[in-house]
């Protein structure tokens, strides 16, 4: 009696671990398929192809208890097939002795054609072999040879659809990673190519930049020939009046002094010229801002016919700065002259300075070459004319002007006193909106 009723028990437990067993075989299958067609970590893991085709041949083996088994891939050239992966590979010989008898029978391209797994006898009645095709929706990436003995070909429920899902993942992985690094080297082209036109235009650039500065030359070349010889002339002048006054017995007390004014004017020519040149001694000393702005205020009102209107907001004694007081008074002088003569009639010159800090990130690019750091903004602000973009890009250049009668070196000599002092000078300008230039010095404390 007891027997009879533990037999039920019995085979209901035997009935439950089988399916536990089915479920854990099912399970084991799916997570296979996962990790082989998990891309990102492959391509996380930087893994190759002849990798990845050797990871999948493995866990096919663990689906299914092959006695043999190995992977073809299809060359994408010629569509030839050729062993990739065999394991063990000591089986390769066997394997591709069976493979050549199943490409006479035309069971190879059977297999290619369903896109599917297929089952069939080997010739020699050995082994029933597994076929299945390695295929995404528009390609054939290569061809699974699996050999079951005979004598053990069970093969588990639902072992061929994870053999597919794993297979159709691995090749699907595959022409991912074909993609990818196609991706790749069009994009090194890519960069390659983008170098290149960089390094041309930047060769463009130096030519376009030497030739400006060849023009540049030349016009400093020429103004300052063309002022030396003016210079010259009333020198030689004023000389042959004096040998004659001298000869005659006369006072030559005026032309001394128009030896004199000549004199200056040449030694502030040759000033600019240093000035311009960003080089030569100077003396800096500690100095208020306000006093530099009234100085070359004064300067520019003695040369005024026009009446104009100076304001000036920089606070008294506020700002210090270390300069050469006289080569910066120059350059404020010229700035403000520079202002005046944009000015036909009336018209107001605005003056004002205020405290910045500059750092490393800083998102001008016309501040990008001075240190981080806290410096004094000067800004001179007129209501004249206004220049266009044409003509802002030459403003710094030594004896350019847009009027008959231009100052020669001014602008040219105050751009290169400001950088001479580890400063910044910029221009902003609107056609009949007035021009605002701007003066970056470093702060004094």
């Amino acid at each position: 009696m007891n027997d009879r009723r533990k037999t039920p028990a019995d085979g209901h437990d035997l009935l439950l671990f089988a399916q536990e067993e089915k479920n854990r075989c099912m399970l084991s299958a799916m997570e296979q398929v996962l990790e082989v067609g998990d891309f990102q970590k492959h391509v996380d893991n930087r893994i190759g192809a002849e990798e990845l085709i050797k990871l999948t041949a493995q866990q096919s083996s663990q689906l299914m208890r092959f006695d043999t088994s190995a992977i073809y891939k299809v060359d994408q050239l010629t569509s030839n097939l050729s062993i990739a992966c065999c394991i063990p590979p000591e089986s390769q010989g066997v394997l591709e002795n069976q493979f050549e008898s199943l490409v006479s029978h035309d069971h190879v391209s059977w297999a290619l054609r369903e896109r599917r797994g297929i089952m069939i006898y080997s010739q020699d009645r050995r082994y029933r072999v597994v076929l299945h095709v390695m295929a995404t929706y528009c390609r054939i990436r290569g061809l699974f040879v699996g050999l079951l003995p005979i004598e053990n070909c069970s093969v588990p429920e639902g072992s061929m659809q994870a053999l597919s899902l794993l297979l159709r993942n691995a090749a699907n992985t595959l022409e991912s990673l074909e993609y990818l690094d196609m991706f790749q080297r069009q994009n090194a082209e890519l960069h390659t190519k983008v170098a290149e036109k960089v390094d041309q235009l930047r060769q463009r650039d130096l030519q376009l930049l030497n030739a400006r500065k060849m023009d540049a030359i030349g016009t400093l070349a020429g103004g300052v020939a063309h002022q030396f010889n003016n210079a010259l002339a009333v020198l030689i002048g004023s000389v042959d009046l004096i040998k004659l006054q001298m000869s005659q017995g006369q006072d030559p007390g005026s032309n001394l002094k128009r030896l004199e004014t000549v004199a200056k004017r040449m030694q502030d020519l040759t000033f600019k010229l240093v000035a311009y040149a960003r080089g030569g001694k100077y003396l800096t000393e500690k100095t208020l801002v306000d006093m530099l702005v009234r100085s070359a205020l004064g300067g520019a009102k003695k040369s005024l016919d026009s009446p104009i209107e100076f304001v000036s907001t920089v606070q008294e004694n506020t700002f210090y700065v270390k300069v050469d007081c006289t080569q910066m008074e120059s350059a404020l002088s010229g700035i403000i002259t520079n202002a005046i003569e944009a000015m036909e009639s009336d018209g107001q010159v605005v003056i004002s300075a205020e405290k910045i800090s500059i750092d490393e990130l800083t998102d001008d690019p016309k501040l990008i070459e001075l240190a981080p750091g806290e410096y004094v903004k000067i800004k001179v602000k007129d209501n004249g004319k206004g220049m266009d973009q044409r003509t802002m890009e030459h403003i710094f250049d030594p004896f350019f002007s847009t009027k008959f009668t231009g100052r020669g070196l001014s602008m040219a000599a105050a751009y290169g006193i400001v950088k001479n002092h580890a400063g910044e000078i910029t221009i902003e300008s609107q056609v009949g909106k007035g021009t605002t230039v701007t003066i970056y010095l470093p702060l004094a404390r």
